[in-house]
């Protein structure tokens, strides 16, 4: 059986998702993945998942009335027994839906993110002014009309689950083979990397405002050690907000660009602490990042804020503070910073929780038992 993954645009880091459920399928089924390239996003492939691992079937997007044209390439390249779409936006989950009551194709749905929160501050006038945007406002919030139509729903966490009424939560997992510590010379990595003397806060990922990084900053300027430093791998998107961050960081943040999925590894073994300090936003509602599991995979000390399912993931493994608590934040990563025998420790845990909850063995077993139906 052939399954076809939409991607609404494969130069964003929405491409992440389909690439990591096109990972996990094609040990099983033969998978395609498909999708757009638009102007704001350099019409290329998104640098992370640009590993040579899939041909990806790439598509011009353009803004209406032209994107009709582009649907229909898109409709016309589609031949997957089963149509799973990455997230509900028109070019994605809009496309898979004319396929489905044409071609009497069926769809899965994967919801990963609330797609309407990216544009909660826009109203009136302005919503409309970004009327021929297909992945816009205006036909982001009408295509989420019709998510009762997919036969099935994958998500990410128990509030999408329950927003939308139902859904299989089908999580970032993480190939913990590759994903290993015991694969990776430490203290060679740390010394390239030159880490030593420092104490390493991570944060691997796309570098955006709702995650919230300036209150680590905050907590580093607060404890004021001088062997702490921030490292931030993913920068490039929000160029004003990085500069801030570097701004009040006084020295302590490393910026760095996004470096391909396949080296994640290497990075985080030679960190100390991975701190996810995501505010709690619209964006972040049901939202869970993926370099969570990451860090959980290469067995970090992990901090995160008590938002979306972060607390119930961390249970027994982490550290979970209050959003925008920096003063609680500071404490802990002192107390993580100063106590490297029981970070360590909690470290492990984490590997072991994800290794039996979180890998890529749980999420096939979970995704074989949606689409074996459709064979």
């Amino acid at each position: 059986m052939k399954i076809s993954i939409i991607s609404f645009d494969l130069g964003n880091n929405c491409l992440g998702r389909a690439y990591l459920l096109g990972k996990v399928l094609s040990r099983h089924y033969d998978v395609d993945i498909h999708g757009f390239v638009f102007p704001y996003s350099g019409n290329k492939i998104w640098k992370p998942c640009d590993t040579g691992e899939f041909y990806y079937k790439v598509i011009q997007g353009r803004n209406f009335p032209f994107f009709l044209k582009s649907m229909t390439d898109m409709y016309r390249s589609i031949n997957g027994d089963v149509i799973y779409a990455s997230k509900a936006t028109l070019p994605s989950y809009g496309v898979a839906l004319l396929k489905k009551f044409f071609s009497d194709k069926p769809v899965v749905l994967d919801i990963d993110d609330l797609e309407t929160a990216w544009f909660e501050k826009l109203k009136g006038a302005r919503r409309w002014m970004r009327i021929l945007q297909p992945y816009g406002p205006i036909h982001t919030t009408w295509i989420e009309n019709f998510i009762g139509f997919a036969d099935e729903i994958t998500t990410v966490s128990t509030q999408l689950r329950e927003k939308f009424g139902r859904g299989v939560i089908i999580p970032h997992g993480k190939d913990t083979e590759h994903f290993d510590p015991a694969k990776y010379d430490r203290n060679k990595l740390r010394k390239e990397l030159q880490f030593d003397g420092y104490k390493i806060i991570m944060f691997l990922g796309t570098v955006r405002p709702h995650k919230g990084l300036e209150h680590i900053i905050q907590a580093l300027n607060l404890l004021n050690r001088d062997d702490i430093r921030l490292m931030i791998i993913g920068a490039g998107t929000e160029p004003k907000y990085e500069n801030m961050l570097e701004e009040i960081g006084n020295g302590k943040v490393i910026l760095k660009e996004k470096i391909p999925f396949n080296n994640i590894p290497q990075y985080l073994h030679a960190a100390d602490i991975v701190v996810l300090p995501q505010k709690k936003t619209i964006q972040s509602y049901g939202q869970i990042p993926a370099k969570l599991f990451d860090a959980m995979a290469m067995a970090k000390p992990i901090i995160a804020a008590d938002v979306s399912d972060l607390q119930m993931i961390l249970n027994g493994c982490g550290i979970i503070v209050e959003p925008e608590d920096i003063s609680g934040l500071a404490d802990k990563i002192d107390w993580v910073c100063s106590n490297t025998l029981e970070a360590e420790k909690m470290g492990r845990r984490a590997r072991e929780k994800c290794i039996a909850d979180y890998s890529w063995d749980v999420m096939e077993e979970k995704l074989v038992a949606i689409f074996e139906k459709y064979k």
